[in-house]
């Protein structure tokens, strides 16, 4: 097949409509690859779908995936997603958009307003966050309706050639969810490859809907620690030292206070969990030091090259208004 198209899954019946979609795809050849914690799953009738059990985190299976596929392409894709029937068509030509494209993201939708963005890509920052181009439920009117590089997207909907995959490492598993794909995207950058936003390949994502809201599905642990302790890790190990030196003590520092205001607005549970973050990085700083002098010995491009192409500085008041979103409802973006 030309694609294996590989779908994380935990419990729940979002997986169903997901294989059903993607089941639909035209104009290309594909395998389904599901990987799943639920030991009572079962597919049936949909020649070329597999099911295999995992019980570990997103990361982690779908690495699983990637080992078992026979694809030249691999098509990740969260199992409350739903794809229109020539995305993965889309994904695909999005290799031969321009020359050196590693990765690719597409389009996605909210499921529950479907002119409304869920994700249209993002860009690295001064203070080490992404900054996401589409706000949260932004009406799409087209403006970013043209292919052009990204630093990075969400893994519910991405493609990435197998080879380049291989290459780089997949994805980091001690990430177990939140920012693996931030990762996995600058690596790809910087082993000399472009990441690439599609318009044109459409989903539709069931994430912070009536039928999947965002505060009963994340809990404190993954949202707080998971995304304080991975966007540390991902930083130290990626960026050159004149800019590690540069950017990380102040994203340390947000990040610290963050955690300070939530405790002191009540959320106690949440502050712990972003000081327990930090503290991973700290305590186990000899192991990151080991991942970080593995990524930099293997990378192509500088920090120099890099920026243009993902670094961007975010809209006017958007600092603000993350801080404000992330100590109230808890929720990052």
């Amino acid at each position: 097949p030309e694609i294996s198209a590989i779908l994380c899954h935990h419990r729940g019946d979002f997986i169903y409509k997901a294989v059903e979609s993607i089941k639909s795809s035209v104009n290309v050849t594909f395998e389904i690859i599901v990987i799943t914690s639920d030991d009572e799953l079962a597919i049936k009738g949909i020649q070329g779908c597999f099911v295999v059990n995992s019980y570990g985190g997103p990361a982690e299976k779908r690495n699983i995936g990637a080992t078992l596929a026979k694809g030249e392409h691999l098509a990740f894709f969260d199992d409350d997603v739903e794809v229109e029937i020539y995305c993965l068509y889309k994904l695909l030509h999005s290799f031969r958009v321009k020359e050196d494209i590693g990765m690719v993201y597409g389009k996605l939708y909210n499921m529950e307003h479907r002119n409304r963005f869920d994700e249209a890509g993002g860009f690295l920052t001064k203070t080490g966050f992404i900054w996401s181009r589409a706000g949260q439920n932004e009406i799409d009117r087209g403006q970013y309706n043209t292919y052009e590089t990204i630093f990075s997207g969400k893994s519910a909907s991405c493609m990435i050639r197998a080879d380049v995959f291989n290459e780089v490492g997949g994805f980091d598993e001690d990430f177990w969810i939140l920012g693996e794909e931030s990762d996995l995207a600058w690596r790809v950058w910087l082993f000399g490859r472009l990441v690439l936003w599609n318009p044109f390949a459409v989903a539709y994502h069931a994430f912070n809907t009536k039928w999947k809201p965002a505060k009963e599905f994340y809990t404190s642990k993954r949202v707080h620690y998971n995304g304080c302790r991975n966007y540390i890790t991902m930083l130290y190990k990626n960026l050159e030292t004149r800019n590690l030196w540069k950017i990380l003590p102040i994203h340390i520092l947000i990040w610290f206070g963050a955690g300070i205001a939530m405790v002191i607005a009540g959320k106690v549970k949440a502050g712990v969990n972003i000081l327990r973050g930090i503290w991973y990085c700290l305590a186990n700083f000899q192991y990151l030091t080991r991942k970080r002098r593995k990524v930099q010995e293997k990378r192509v491009l500088s920090d120099k090259e890099l920026f243009p192409y993902i670094f961007k500085n975010s809209t006017r008041g958007y600092y603000k208004q993350r801080f404000l979103r992330y100590i109230t409802l808890g929720l990052h973006g």
